[in-house]
């Protein structure tokens, strides 16, 4: 399909073939999708769709094949009028608050992690994971089950085991990291580019990122 136009470079605009590739090469900037964008979409296109999960938007995501999508089916969350939030805010009559909290792992973090998944699997990358500390390693561990990925999780050996027990369920594998999270962080990057394992919020992160816009999409 070719929805993917480039990788560009946000400090100097230098554009890349799309691959695995996370920083410019020049001036070590952070890489944004670019896309080819079809006249014949429009609003009414994704509204007319039966799917209800954030893939109905699949033409402003980055994957480019349809069988790569891993999806745990969630659906469309709800928007909850915040009457008293509102009030106690300054008087808003029409606030309302996006629920994320009604996705399949319970956080917004379905979205991005469900898309650097995807684009994994479209990769043939070996592995994934992720350097977290809680929300972020369950979304991972549960589409890397899904897409039949090995999955690590990078976090401060002294983390609350409660923190990682979902993500532990789905077959995750645990790697306590004798530091603070910037010490997992620094390690899940060394890993991940020494043996070309997809670490959804470092390596992967241009395609991670977009599927965080999912939530504005379903609000407009």
């Amino acid at each position: 399909m070719g929805i993917i136009k480039a990788l560009r470079c946000r400090e100097c605009n230098k554009e890349y073939s799309p691959r695995f590739l996370y920083v410019c090469e020049d001036c070590f900037g952070p890489l944004d999708v670019l896309y080819k964008f079809s006249n014949n979409i429009t609003k009414q296109t994704f509204e007319n769709r039966s799917d209800l999960t954030y893939w109905r938007y699949f033409e402003m995501l980055p994957i480019e094949h349809k069988e790569n999508i891993v999806s745990l089916n969630g659906s469309i969350t709800p928007l909850q009028k915040a009457d008293n939030l509102g009030n106690k805010i300054g008087g808003l009559k029409n606030l309302y608050i996006k629920n994320d909290s009604v996705n399949p792992t319970f956080s917004f973090k379905d979205r991005p992690a469900g898309v650097a998944i995807s684009k994994a699997k479209e990769m043939n990358l070996p592995a994934v994971g992720c350097a977290s500390t809680g929300n972020l390693a369950s979304a991972t561990a549960a589409h890397a089950s899904k897409a039949q990925l090995p999955c690590y999780i990078f976090a401060p050996f002294d983390l609350e085991h409660v923190k990682i027990a979902q993500a532990l369920s789905y077959g995750a594998k645990f790697i306590a990291v004798d530091g603070t999270y910037d010490d997992a962080n620094r390690l899940a990057s060394v890993i991940g580019d020494s043996n070309g394992y997809g670490i959804v919020n470092i390596n992967m992160r241009p395609y991670y990122v977009e599927g965080s816009k999912t939530l504005a999409f379903e609000v407009l």
